[in-house]
Order: C-alpha cells, then structure tokens, then sequence
C-alpha cells in the first residue's frame, strides 16, 4: 500500500468514518480493487500521482474487495477496478477501468472545490432575478480565470440559452474536453441549443391553434406550433403533446419522424430524471407500434 498520505486503505468498520464523513470536506475517491486484478495495478499509479499532486484537494480510500466482499457487495461492484466518487456523504459518480490520466484528471475535476464555484452561485442568484446578462458577464469573467472547468463553461452555456444566446452557448460547448463529450449535461445543453434554433418567434401561435382546431389532421400546423413553444418550460408540455399527436396521426411518413426525431431530442435536453420523460417515452412507444 502506498505511503501517500491521502491514499488509505478503509474496511467496513473505518468506511464511515473515512469516506462517508471525508467526502463532506472533500471528494473521496473509493478504489475497489483486488491484487489479482491486472487493470487495477495499472491504475493504481495513476491514483497516487494524481493524489499527491492536487494536494489533500481530494482523497482516496482504498477497498481491497477480496477481504472486504460485504462492501463491495453493498456498493454493487461487479467488475474491477470500480472508483467510486463520494461528495458531501454519498456516491455522486463513478468509473470502471483503467481510464489514462487525461480521464481520470477530468473526473477529478468535476468535484473538487474551485474559486469559480462562488461565481457560479453569484450567477445562479442573478438569474434567479432574471438578470441573466449579469449572470453571463459573471461567468465569461470566471470561465477566462478557469478555462478548463467544465463545471462553470456549463454553466455559462445554459445561462446563455435561457437569454435566447444559443449561438455563442454553442460556441463555448465546443471547446468541451473529448473526454466530457458523452456527460449527460453537455448532452442535455447540446440537445436544447439544437431546439432552440428551431424556434421561430414570428410565428402567431393564436393563428396556429385556432388553424389546428379546424383541422386537426393539418400536421404541419402542429409541428410549427410545437416548435414555437417549446422553449417556454410552461408550454414544454403542449409542445410535446403537439409532436405526439404528429407521430400519431402520420404513422410514419415523413412529418411523423421529423415529430419523433425532435421529441428524443425534448427527452435529452430535459434528461433522465424529468418525469415527462419517461410518461413521453412510453406514449411514443405506443405510437410507433
């Protein structure tokens, strides 16, 4: 075991104490290995550097999962090595394999403590008080400060798509990491920047409901409506119902996919946790069968 003094090895009796407890002062980074475990030797170096180069910023708790196979069975580990992140009492991520260092870095990144977290607050606040240039300003500012936080580069992208900026969201999502490209945020924010171009704010939606009333079969009236109010989130719902009843009433052709296409991408840009995702998902499932 190394001697590096933020690399312990914990068991079931000192996890709470040194990871449960730790991860409320600092990540903690849990390593379920095992010394029969060829991948897990390759990264355990890897660890180690990492640990003693951010300096305490963030630990690493070492499970050894032959001795202790009652924990490993607790966190559900199936396969080696599984790192576990712990922040503030619980497991926020995780990582299988013997990611390369630029990975393990990134994910680091992700949790530890940074002097532009309090700006992303202050933005947050601000945009609370629907100042949102304000909250932008705040962020091209700590982003110039802290050009490879992903945390505040995303949280500048969705401040500027909530003031109508897509273009310039997109601009700063392209410089996201190669290996961030598949983290569920970038993908959300990827998924509404794409939406909100489709927006045309000229359209009268008056027009359009009382056009759909007449006609219900009119389904290019429907989309046009869905996509005008589709980025008010008091008016996500109709949108969505819109592109359902176009895939509904197209069986197939070629609105009714323009429909379905747009309504996977409504379901990535809300993400997993949004109920009307999996209420939606179901529906269109119906539909297409």
């Amino acid at each position: 075991m190394s001697d590096n003094p933020f690399v312990t090895a914990v068991t079931a009796d000192t996890f709470p104490t040194e990871v449960i407890e730790a991860s409320k002062s600092a990540p903690v980074l849990v390593d379920f290995w095992a010394d029969w475990c060829g991948p897990c030797k390759t990264l355990m170096p890897i660890l180690d550097k990492l640990a003693l180069e951010y300096d305490g910023k963030f630990r690493v708790a070492k499970v050894d999962t032959e001795s202790e196979r009652e924990l490993a069975a607790t966190y559900g580990i199936r396969s080696l090595p599984t790192i576990k992140i712990f922040r503030n009492g619980a497991a926020v991520d995780e990582f299988m394999g013997a990611l390369p260092e630029s990975a393990v870095r990134e994910v680091i990144e992700r949790y530890i403590a940074r002097s532009a977290d309090a700006e992303i607050d202050k933005a947050a606040t601000l945009a609370a008080k629907a100042d949102h240039e304000g909250a932008i300003a705040l962020l091209v500012d700590a982003l110039a400060s802290d050009p490879a936080y992903l945390k505040v580069r995303l949280a500048l992208a969705e401040h500027q798509i909530e003031a109508g900026q897509s273009a310039a969201a997109a601009d700063i999502l392209r410089d996201v990491p190669v290996a961030s490209v598949h983290d569920p945020q970038v993908k959300r924010l990827r998924a509404r920047i794409e939406l909100a171009r489709r927006v045309d704010p000229t359209v009268d939606t008056e027009s359009l409901r009382k056009k759909i009333d007449q006609a219900p079969d009119d389904l290019e009236a429907r989309i046009q409506l869905a996509q005008s109010v589709m980025q008010d989130p008091e008016q996500m719902e109709t949108a969505m119902r819109e592109f359902l009843e176009v895939v509904r009433r197209g069986r197939g052709n070629g609105l009714a996919e323009q429909a379905r296409s747009t309504l996977i991408q409504i379901f990535e840009s809300l993400g997993t946790h949004d109920e009307r995702v999996s209420r939606y998902r179901r529906q269109l499932a119906q539909a297409l069968n």
